[in-house]
């Protein structure tokens, strides 16, 4: 035990000295382009210019992988009452918010979706931000609207809930969140404090042929730790204050990534709005007050409970719906279940991990 502590110090040590964050930001590096515009505009026609010459593509629409990955703007056509500002999660592209965008817009909402640095192009691209590339961009476009709308609303997806939480946290003004699957801690802190050491030492956590047009399959170290610091200065803030503005929360129990009671609990002490809301998907005997239970055991649709992501899409999303183009086979599977997934008629859908017994099954 002594000698795997003396390792595991020399580890820590070697892979804090190692990993440190970009010297320049990437929106100044050479090998990246400009995305803090004077305008949203602007913005969208600087990322069009860059994914179109540096997107690696992966099939031959080479229109529909741009229109999946590309920031994107909803100006509704209800009587307007305000603006929100969407961002995805790590490793994942705008189309995250392809059915709740449009859902926005019906209530009066102007809607903005952002595209992180790194993401849609290329996974070897997430070797290069930090979580301060991150967050500064979420900063720059929150506050350029803010100054254009009486009402911003802010919304994230996983790492993206992490990076609305803490500006709407240094700015009370902002009129609400929605907060889906919010990555304020995983399944594996110990592993997550790891990765800035990781990233210190290696630069691909996995690498494997890309199919997916509406996120990466690959993933970096650098984007772990990245994403990890995101999740610890959330934490920090939240030791100190409380969420006085409303918000809503999506998520679900059986989320494979985020640790949902660790939501759940910090809802109920942390977000004092009396208009927030919890909506938990799956089974709680008694829910709090302001926590309201969705069952996911919906054997009708072939759906066993709900995932990570599952809080997004609706159920005829063409991409990721009952009836969806992509199916998701890989994580956590055996050979034998892979084959069962990829070559059934249809399958079952829940979080990985979820023991489907001899069911095809999907997530």
């Amino acid at each position: 035990m002594r000698l795997i502590s003396v390792m595991l110090a020399v580890l820590l040590l070697f892979g804090c000295s190692s990993w440190q964050q970009n010297a320049v930001p990437m929106h100044q590096n050479p090998d990246y382009y400009p995305y803090l515009q004077p305008s949203f505009d602007e913005y969208l026609l600087e990322t069009k210019a860059w994914l179109a010459n540096n997107r690696t593509f992966i099939s031959d629409d080479k229109d529909k992988e741009l229109a999946m990955n590309m920031p994107f703007v909803i100006r509704t056509k209800q009587p307007l009452k305000g603006a929100v500002m969407l961002v995805h999660g790590l490793g994942d592209s705008p189309y995250s918010f392809s059915d709740i965008g449009p859902t926005l817009a019906d209530k009066g909402l102007d809607v903005y979706v952002l595209l992180l640095p790194g993401h849609g192009s290329d996974p070897s691209h997430m070797m290069m931000p930090s979580y301060q590339d991150w967050q500064t961009l979420v900063d720059h476009y929150a506050l350029q609207l803010e100054g254009q709308y009486d009402n911003l609303w802010l919304g994230g997806f996983s790492t993206g809930a992490n990076l609305v939480t803490h500006y709407a946290a240094r700015n009370p003004q902002i009129a609400g969140l929605f907060l889906f699957s919010p990555a304020y801690r995983t399944h594996s802190p110990v592993l997550e404090a790891l990765a800035p050491v990781a990233a210190g030492l290696f630069d691909w956590g996995w690498q494997v042929e890309e199919d997916n047009l509406a996120r990466y399959t690959s993933s970096t170290f650098n984007a772990a730790a990245a994403y990890a610091k995101s999740a610890s200065a959330v934490r920090e803030i939240l030791e100190h204050q409380r969420i006085e503005i409303p918000t809503l929360i999506l998520i679900s129990e059986t989320d494979s990534v985020v640790d949902s009671t660790f939501i759940r609990e910090h809802f109920t002490s942390h977000f004092s709005h009396a208009d927030s809301r919890l909506l938990w998907h799956g089974n709680l005997s008694e829910p709090a007050a302001r926590v309201k239970v969705l069952n996911m055991s919906l054997p009708h649709f072939k759906i066993i409970n709900g995932s990570h992501m599952s809080v997004l899409f609706r159920a005829c999303n063409p991409y990721y719906g009952i009836r969806a183009e992509k199916r998701l086979c890989h994580n956590s599977m055996d050979n034998d279940q892979l084959l069962h997934c990829q070559q059934a008629d249809s399958v079952w859908k829940g979080a990985w991990g979820t023991d489907a017994g001899d069911k095809p099954f999907a997530r």
